[in-house]
């Protein structure tokens, strides 16, 4: 078990996206249960997504989710088969997967702010 560090890694990601995911529930609901602007309005959205504190909540909870999602599915996969070679293949497949989703997401979420 040489990959202990990425199994507590996964761990990790899942406390965080249960800590950023709340976080960015209570806020976007919050707002609606005090009465202040819908939170699903188009104005509300754009003035949180133009505040530095929001771009970075929904890009950590972007990088950590997808690291999350895509290693988990990755370590699944990895049990499926036992050709190296197929292994070194998803490996390599989902870094790129995952490199080309958090730059798109941050890529919006920076234009946004």
């Amino acid at each position: 078990m040489g990959k202990t560090y990425l199994w507590i890694l996964q761990l990790v990601t899942g406390v965080l996206i249960a800590i950023f995911l709340g976080i960015h529930v209570v806020l976007l609901h919050l707002n609606d249960i005090l009465g202040a602007t819908g939170p699903t309005s188009w104005v509300t959205m754009i003035g949180r997504s133009s505040q530095g504190i929001f771009v970075a909540l929904y890009i950590a909870l972007l990088a950590v989710g997808l690291y999350h999602g895509i290693n988990g599915l990755r370590n699944l996969l990895l049990e499926v088969t036992k050709s190296a070679r197929l292994c070194a293949l998803l490996a390599g497949f989902s870094r790129f997967l995952a490199s080309v989703s958090l730059s798109g997401g941050v890529w919006a979420g920076w234009n946004l702010f």
